[in-house]
């Protein structure tokens, strides 16, 4: 708890001091000083190597807005690769790893906080009789959710391989990330050799938004059904199209449900691959300034509903 702010029984006791009673104080400041729960974010994805810096460019700006963010990250499967037998040397079992915690960035004014905490999510044990897959117990990532829910306002869950498989097991909200290569503005493009150009038939924003789905999102029509929350969109290059076209595509995706929280345009990949943004980019308030709207929506978007409870279900 922050220090030097009062807890609701303590400003009860302070009120019934020139009256009233205790009880009825209290239901009182509990009511106005009731807090949302903490969310559980798992950002999907059918690739997630080039979008380390956009979630980390918007975890960043949501701690610059005054937010405890955690990025949980689950740290490389070692209990997997422990007992992969190498020709016929008896496998030796691998240490796991210690839990780790960095403070990315504080606040010096408010309580605003950007920590990544890494650790393992799981054990496996024996394969199943039925020569399946070893069994996995996740009750580690449970108890690392557990623990850092009183101390923070947003966790956002990092798997350490692809990020297309919802943790139905510890997240409480979901958000779709659309990573775009080529965009889809023209159909049946063909190359004129007189002018060394390409020319194609343009689309519609509404075709284009058909495209889109198609190309960047067909990998949540493998699972169960994933309540969304949002949708983000990151392109690697220059977009082709305005301002216009792009908010026509934002509103045929939410005439079919996805709400739409914002673009991020890239002039190049992303640097490194598949990590987070360095500790000192985090900190330059002209790195968060293009993630700040996003942030603002998806902050938005998550209050907007109670946080759900956590539900055990198979992916």
């Amino acid at each position: 708890m922050p220090k030097h702010q009062p807890t609701a029984a303590q400003a009860a006791r302070n009120d019934t001091r020139s009256g009233g009673k205790y009880t009825t104080a209290l239901r009182a400041r509990q009511a106005t000083t009731k807090t949302p729960g903490t969310h559980v974010l798992q950002f999907l994805a059918e690739r997630s190597g080039n979008l380390h810096q956009l979630v980390g460019g918007i975890a960043a700006a949501l701690a610059h807005s005054g937010q405890r963010v955690l990025l949980l990250q689950e740290v490389a499967d070692y209990w997997e690769l422990a007992f992969i037998r190498r020709g016929r040397k008896k496998p030796q079992p691998v240490a796991s790893p210690e839990p780790e915690t960095i403070v990315l960035w504080e606040s010096p004014s408010d309580r605003g906080t950007l920590a990544r905490h890494t650790c393992m999510w799981e054990t496996r044990g024996k394969a199943r009789p039925t020569r399946g897959f070893p069994e996995r117990d996740r009750s580690l990532l449970q108890a690392a959710v557990n623990a850092a829910r009183p101390d923070y306002d947003l966790i956002v869950l990092m798997p350490y391989g692809g990020w297309a498989y919802p943790v139905r097991e510890a997240a409480t909200t979901f958000v779709a990330l659309g990573e775009v290569d080529d965009f889809p503005h023209t159909d049946c493009r063909v190359f004129l050799p007189e002018s060394r150009e390409e020319r194609g038939v343009p689309l519609s924003p509404e075709q284009s938004a058909a495209v889109l789905r198609d190309r960047c999102l067909s990998f949540l029509f493998n699972h169960l059904p994933v309540p969304l929350d949002g949708l983000i969109w990151q392109s690697q290059r220059k977009l082709p199209v305005d301002a216009a076209y792009l908010a026509a595509i934002d509103r045929d995706m939410d005439r079919v449900g996805l709400r739409p929280l914002g673009w991020v345009t890239h002039e190049r990949w992303p640097a490194p691959y598949q990590q987070l943004p360095e500790p000192e980019q985090l900190q330059d308030p002209g790195f968060v300034q293009p993630y700040r709207p996003i942030a603002a929506r998806l902050r938005t978007a998550i209050d907007s509903r109670p946080a759900r409870a956590s539900q055990l279900a198979t992916s």
